[in-house]
């Protein structure tokens, strides 16, 4: 039988003056003394420690202060008078700060005369200026002689921390830091006068540490019956001199490129020419002009490619006019347009995943996310007559029409453009009038498209200008999204200065446009009132990643 009293006796704890058997324990006078000084000591060990830690605490976070985000403006304007520019609208971080800077490039104002002169070069010169992307305000810009050609920024190999602007201009091409402004290299560009963008990246062929790159010469123009030769030229990104051997390749009617990566990362060329879309491996090419390299090649189209001149036909097709690189796809594809049609090639099999009839295209297909499969969609513009063009929004997946519109237009007219929210979809910004105006005006309205209220379209009117480029962006990571419009005469078609327009690089934050737009209804679903638009534009997060 169990003892209660045991289990009474084990459930209290000892007295301080008892011991087990009822013995009594009491302590000494000296033993308590002892204790209570060690108690003592244990608080003041535990108190200099606390003391301690807060002083660095505070020490670092004085010494240390917390990360200050740049300030900048929601619009701001870069004006030059008697200048003319070209259309050319770089995004690069020049300075310190998080917020991307803008380059830009202009041919000599009054503003910039004592620029050129300070360069002992004749008047009018050309003028590459970076401005702060927060103010407007120029952070650099290197007078370069004309006449100008064409231009590439983020270069890899070219500046000092990694990237620079590639000018070619009069006879050179001129390499510059973005850091600085600073003129890295000039060489002749005798031997690439016909040159084409984009320029062609490669990986470091003659062991100086840098990237490399190589530039395509042929005569776009040219007519189909008349042969001109296609050249390569491979250059070192660090000095510009020229690698290897020119490569002379009998590619007959070649009239546009784009660099390719396979989906083993194969770096391929893609050749648009009068009877289709072909492609060459880089491998080939850097053979060709006597160099090492040990560049892959794709097993399956190797196989496929001419002996002699190591060309791969992917897609035959005499009214081909543009290729673009497909974004976001897990099997490397291309979205390619001709005078008809719009399809999407998957190159691992070679084959066309869907085809969308077409009348002529105004403008570059331009990317985003409008509904909600994840794959990019593709909104382009046609030409329907009366100088009306039908905007339409094309499935990524399929090639169906998921949104259309029709507006008014003028030539020149920007091209359409899009950026990507957190919520996965996109947000598109696009130009003309609208219908419901009446008759065609010399105003500019921009337009904001949101996939979830695509039955309405913010509105807002712009004074008359000619906008020679444009683009929108974020300007920061994850944040500030804005617009850039490039506007003034044009320094192709003007070759005296004194039009009484001036240059103007603007920059606007899109959610800035919100409250001075108007509402164009375009759907026939009236259940979405201005208000709710207008809070929906005002609650988007933007997402810096590009697909």
């Amino acid at each position: 039988m169990a003892d209660a009293s045991g289990s009474g006796f084990e459930a209290e704890p000892l007295k301080g003056d008892e011991a087990e058997g009822g013995v009594s324990k009491k302590k000494s006078c000296t033993e308590k003394l002892s204790f209570s000084h060690l108690t003592g000591w244990r608080t003041a060990v535990f108190l200099l420690s606390l003391f301690l830690c807060l002083v660095v605490v505070f020490a670092f976070s004085f010494i240390l202060p917390c990360p200050v985000r740049p300030q900048y403006f929601s619009t701001w304007n870069c004006t030059l008078p008697d200048a003319a520019t070209y259309d050319f609208l770089a995004l690069e971080h020049t300075n310190e700060d998080k917020v991307l800077d803008v380059l830009f490039i202009y041919k000599d104002s009054e503003a910039s005369r004592n620029t050129c002169l300070s360069e002992d070069l004749s008047i009018p010169c050309l003028v590459l200026t970076a401005v702060d992307g927060t103010d407007g305000k120029t952070l650099w810009e290197r007078p370069l002689a004309a006449e100008f050609d064409w231009v590439e920024c983020g270069v890899k190999g070219l500046g000092r921390q990694g990237t620079g602007c590639l000018v070619a201009h009069a006879d050179n091409l001129t390499a510059i830091d973005i850091k600085t402004g600073e003129i890295r290299w000039q060489q002749s560009r005798s031997a690439v006068l016909k040159g084409n963008l984009p320029l062609i990246s490669i990986q470091d062929l003659n062991a100086d540490k840098a990237e490399d790159f190589a530039i395509l010469s042929y005569n776009p123009e040219a007519p189909s019956f008349t042969p001109i030769p296609s050249e390569l030229v491979f250059f070192s990104g660090k000095s510009g001199d020229q690698i290897g051997s020119k490569v002379d390749v009998d590619w007959n009617g070649v009239f546009g490129h784009q660099q390719f990566k396979t989906a083993s990362g194969a770096p391929y060329l893609l050749l648009l020419t009068k009877s289709g879309l072909c492609a060459v491996s880089l491998q080939h090419l850097a053979e060709l002009a006597g160099l090492e390299s040990a560049l892959k090649e794709e097993k399956s189209w190797k196989k496929k490619s001419d002996k002699n001149s190591g060309l791969i036909s992917l897609y035959q097709s005499d009214s081909l006019k543009r290729v673009m690189v497909f974004p976001g796809s897990s099997s490397p594809s291309l979205l390619v347009q001709t005078d008809s049609s719009v399809s999407l090639l998957h190159t691992d099999k070679l084959k066309m995943a869907w085809t969308t009839n077409t009348s002529t295209l105004l403008s570059v297909p331009t990317f985003g996310h409008f509904d909600k499969d994840g794959i990019p969609d593709i909104m382009i513009e046609e030409d329907i007559g009366n100088k009306t063009k039908r905007v339409l929004v094309l499935s990524g997946s399929s090639g169906v029409v998921l949104w259309e519109v029709n507006l008014l237009f003028w030539t020149p007219s920007p091209r359409p453009a899009s950026v990507l929210t957190l919520h996965t979809y996109s947000v598109f910004m696009l130009w003309g009038q609208s219908q419901s105006h009446g008759k065609q005006t010399n105003e500019m309205h921009s337009f904001l498209l949101h996939p979830r209220y695509s039955q309405l379209l913010l509105e807002r009117r712009n004074p008359a200008q000619n906008i020679i480029s444009f683009k929108a962006t974020l300007l920061e990571r994850g944040r500030h999204a804005g617009y850039l419009v490039l506007s003034g005469p044009d320094g192709r078609q003007h070759a005296e200065l004194g039009e009484t327009e001036p240059v103007i690089l603007t920059k606007r934050k899109i959610k800035g446009d919100v409250p001075e737009s108007g509402v164009l209804r375009v759907g026939a679903d009236k259940s979405a009132a201005e208000a709710e638009v207008k809070e929906a534009f005002y609650r988007l997060r933007f997402s810096d990643a590009l697909f």
